[in-house]
Parts: structure tokens; sequence; C-alpha cells
């Protein structure tokens, strides 16, 4: 059985209305995919459909070979977390609170764990008393990420992290993607920070209205860097 996250001509349905069309897409444990492209064609969508949260799907996903099926709690109790855009912190517990609520063992060894979440992002270990609903943008946008990494998925999305934050800030997110990668956990970041995307991702997919029209290895996007910005250029 092989171990990956796997789109086989997966559609994605919003009522009457078909957002995705026969994604195929498959996503290695301990490796970063970026899912590129322009606001409005289909990449927050792609994560959505994975944990079940639009009308209708057709096609499969699958995880490590078992069906990913059902309501989105079975489908994280499988391995799988969504950092949603969003931010969606629980604002009347303390920073400690919102990081020790998410505490989950992983399968094998000893994962991530809350000393690995201050290491990261020593802003939160100097606000662990204080409420989730006072920090700032950025600090809310750490404290997801450490939430969702401490729950130790099998496979983590992450849909624009970065967006709207300081460059400190930004460095933190990215420490704590390569962070994920090297624990094995197998990433979908769906990112508009090109430099972000090229600094941590394994693979490049390129999506246009529901599609993925390209993809590209690490490898070919470090033998012609212009060539990803050039793709997502608009004519």
């Amino acid at each position: 059985m092989k171990q990956a996250l796997t789109y086989q001509d997966v559609s994605a349905f919003y009522g009457n209305s078909q957002i995705l069309h026969g994604i195929n897409l498959e996503v290695l444990p301990g490796k970063v995919a970026c899912l590129l492209g322009l606001n409005g064609m289909g990449k927050t969508t792609t994560l959505r459909t994975t944990m079940g949260l639009v009308d209708r799907i057709d096609g499969a996903i699958t995880l490590n070979g078992v069906p990913l099926t059902g309501p989105t709690h079975r489908r994280s109790r499988l391995g799988v977390t969504l950092v949603p855009e969003d931010r969606k912190v629980f604002a009347n517990l303390t920073v400690d609170e919102n990081l020790r609520v998410a505490i989950r063992k992983p399968v094998t060894g000893t994962g991530f764990t809350m000393e690995d979440a201050i290491r990261i992002f020593p802003r939160l270990g100097e606000r662990l008393a204080q409420k989730g609903g006072t920090l700032s943008g950025g600090e809310q946008q750490m404290l997801v990420v450490a939430r969702a990494m401490l729950s130790n998925p099998l496979y983590m999305m992450l849909d624009e992290p970065t967006e709207g934050l300081a460059p400190s800030y930004v460095d933190a997110i990215r420490d704590s993607i390569i962070a994920a990668r090297e624990l094995g956990i197998g990433i979908i970041l769906v990112e508009q920070s090109l430099p972000l995307a090229q600094a941590v991702g394994d693979d490049f997919y390129i999506i246009e209205n529901g599609q993925i029209i390209a993809s590209l290895t690490r490898a070919e996007v470090e033998a012609d860097p212009e060539r990803l910005s050039n793709m997502l250029t608009v004519e």
C-alpha cells in the first residue's frame, strides 16, 4: 500500500456549480506540494474538498490507501488537518489552552511537542497565559499553525498562511513547515508568496479554472527560477 494522499479525478460542487474538474494530485509523506494559481481558481476548494466541506464530491481521495470519506471529524481522525485562511482560534482560551487542547500522540515516534511549538514560535511561549482572542493577527496565525502541528497529522493543509504577515512572522511559518516536513508530515501549501513556496516546496501544481494545468518538480524550478513566476503571470 503506497503511503500518499492521493486525488483521482476529483470534482467538487457547491450546489449545481462545479468548481473542481477532475483534479489529479499526489502528496507524499515529508513532502510539500504547493498549489498555486490566481484567486478564484479552486485552490481553497481543493483543501475544503479534502475535508468534506463541499456539497458533493466525485472521484476518489485516498489517504495511505484508505478512502477519505465521511464527515470532517472522521477525516481528521484518519490524519489530515486543515489550517484555514481565517485564523480560527479559541478566543476565550489562553494560548497554552489553545495548544494543549490539540495535542495528539503520533502513530510512531515522539512527534511534534509543546517544546517544539515554543521553540519555533517563541512569541507564543511569551504569551501562554494570554487569551487567544487578544493576540495580533500574526500571533494568531502562528497559534493555529502550532495547534495543527500538535495534533501530529499525517498530512497538513495550509491555506495562505502568510497573507498579511510581517517578515518575522513569515520566517516562523517557514520554519514550522520545514519542521513538519522533517517529521514526515505531508503538506499541501496554498500560498501567494512565491519566495516562500520556492523555499519549502518539493512539487508545484498550477491550478486554473478548477483544473491542474501544469506541474513542476523542485529540480525543474531550481533549474529555471523564472519559469514558475512566468506560468502564473496574467497575459
